[in-house]
């Protein structure tokens, strides 16, 4: 199976100590000088600065400290309710289980841990992969996200999820299409502030752009409810403004965490996935 890498960064210094790809507070070997300090705390002679050990009102021999580059570990937190397994232009699913094979890959080259938990009123217990370097351990996910068929009735778990997360600071994607209340959306947030946190939003164009004039069934896939429509001008309407107003309120949220979120319809593009990092 091949699979698209993606390249991400942080905004903020990890504090881990395994050696890694990302800028870190600790100190080690490394090329971001740090500072001087005696060689009793730092007895490494080839870091010897002669010119700061003459400045030294102390007289003591001075060394350069430098911040190494540390690991950290990344987390998928997943929606895997029924409303996720909607197929229109494409089955939300399969777009998550391609953008999770990437993760998986990307944080696997970059020397990072990778974690997957997908949820719908609880953690399911077949998508609970805990943090590993493993190089197949996203493409595996994404194996069984490509099988399944979701039958949860409303994404209660991920608010769950927020307890199994590493202690220290970590790079957390909530994958969701978010159809569910706003506030515990706001509840889901506040128990991941203690992380960095891309919402990816996973919608369906089909979701958003309203058929032609005519009859339309449709059912809600977590209630199950069914209804007939008569996509009348004024219905038509009524729905994309429906679709604005939920769009506004979510990057509102977003916004008020500090957040901005990464929007993949109808499928996953590795570079746009970069471009939100590094654009």
């Amino acid at each position: 199976m091949e699979v698209d890498e993606f390249h991400y960064q942080l905004e903020w210094r990890a504090n881990t100590s395994h050696p890694g790809h990302h800028r870190s507070h600790q100190t080690g070997s490394g090329f971001e000088f740090r500072g001087h300090t005696s060689i009793l705390r730092a007895p490494d002679p080839r870091r010897f600065d002669a010119l700061a050990s003459l400045r030294d009102p102390f007289e003591q021999i001075q060394v350069r400290t430098y911040n190494q580059r540390s690991a950290v570990s990344v987390c998928a937190v997943a929606d895997l309710s029924a409303s996720m397994g909607f197929e229109g232009r494409c089955r939300k699913l399969d777009v998550l289980a391609d953008f999770v094979a990437s993760l998986g890959y990307s944080a696997y080259r970059t020397g990072d841990r990778f974690a997957f938990f997908g949820c719908d009123s609880q953690i399911l217990s077949e998508f609970f992969v805990p943090l590993n370097r493993t190089k197949a351990s996203g493409p595996e996910v994404a194996r069984r996200l490509h099988e399944y068929r979701p039958t949860g009735n409303n994404s209660s778990g991920l608010l769950d999820a927020a307890q199994y997360l590493p202690k220290l600071r970590s790079l957390v994607f909530l994958c969701s299409d978010f159809y569910f209340p706003p506030s515990l959306l706001t509840q889901i947030l506040t128990a991941l502030s203690a992380h960095s946190v891309v919402p990816v939003v996973l919608w369906d164009s089909a979701e958003i752009e309203v058929p032609p004039r005519g009859i339309a069934l449709v059912r809600d896939p977590e209630s199950g409810v069914r209804r007939t429509l008569w996509l009348r001008p004024a219905l038509r309407e009524r729905i994309r403004s429906a679709h604005r107003e939920r769009r506004e309120t979510l990057d509102k949220c977003f916004v008020s965490h500090g957040l901005r979120a990464l929007h993949l319809i109808d499928r996953f593009d590795p570079e746009r996935a970069t471009q939100y990092f590094y654009g």
